[in-house]
């Protein structure tokens, strides 16, 4: 005899996941979910109990305290906003080498959940823009934030040099811009070696390569436009060019390309850009009076 009893709903704002993640000012927002319920401190996050001598104390909540850790330590990561929703799940490959780059996100995530505490080389997706690197890396490390608890970082590199000349006129020192980038466990650099690749800028990409390179517990993941070969745009016939695009070791030098291959499996990307092939949403019609 079959059973009656019907089973409990999802829940259609956070898909039991029991969090929602949103954009908000630009960064990725993770907040609970007015689904979720914890019987053991109703909702606030901490409980009283007692020491061996029976006096009170405020205390971590044993059964969400966890769950809301991982909420903060993903609000705290600096991921953009706009990839709330991006997952491995719904990556896309075109191509066989956009195909492998994914296979190789989804065994690198494997290994690092299974042995979190132990040491793995990093990844370097390498390709053109719109190919989907910067979904890869984002993915896996919301993956192992929300999921590991691992304290990560994604950071803009082009930005952060940036923020980091705008802290010049604030009195603020750079080594307080970058130093949480530098302790974090798993940091995304993205957009390795953008910029006009000047003595400063090569002096601050080569504090976070040395400083992660030389912490045997670090995993760094990165994304760059740049290959491992010089190309030369190409041009319509009859027309000429003196613009060549560098190689990535031609960008960072050779002691930090070195380095980046200790530290990293490269991962090349080959295909269209994605943006491009992107139709605009239709501008609205005005009604006619």
């Amino acid at each position: 005899m079959t059973s009656t009893k019907t089973l409990p709903k999802a829940c259609s704002k956070c898909r039991d996941t029991k969090y929602t993640l949103s954009n908000r000012e630009g960064k990725m927002q993770a907040k609970l979910c007015p689904c979720f319920e914890c019987v053991e401190c109703d909702g606030e996050g901490r409980v009283f109990r007692q020491d061996d001598r029976g006096m009170a104390f405020l205390s971590d909540c044993g059964h969400c305290s966890a769950l809301r850790q991982r909420l903060r330590l993903l609000n705290d990561s600096g991921i953009p906003g706009k990839f709330a929703n991006t997952t491995l799940e719904i990556y896309q490959p075109i191509g066989l080498p956009n195909k492998k780059a994914l296979s190789r996100a989804r065994d690198f995530l494997g290994d690092v959940k299974e042995a979190p505490q132990e040491p793995h080389r990093g990844l370097l997706f390498v390709g053109g823009p719109g190919l989907g690197k910067t979904h890869l890396v984002i993915s896996i490390l919301k993956q192992l934030i929300l999921e590991e608890g691992v304290d990560g970082k994604f950071v803009d590199f082009f930005q952060l040099l940036s923020d980091i000349r705008h802290g010049y006129s604030q009195d603020e020192s750079e080594m307080s811009l970058i130093e949480p980038y530098l302790k974090s466990r798993v940091l995304v650099i993205d957009e390795l070696a953008k910029g006009r690749n000047n003595e400063w800028e090569q002096t601050i990409l080569d504090q976070f390569i040395s400083a992660r390179y030389n912490a045997a517990d670090k995993i760094t993941l990165f994304t760059t436009n740049y290959g491992d070969q010089s190309t030369v745009p190409s041009e319509p016939k009859g027309r000429t060019t003196t613009l060549q695009k560098q190689s990535l070791e031609e960008k960072v030098g050779e002691r930090i390309f070195s380095r980046l291959t200790q530290m990293c499996d490269f991962i090349k990307m080959e295909g269209d850009d994605y943006r491009k092939k992107m139709k605009p949403p239709p501008k609205p019609t005005r009604r006619k009076k």
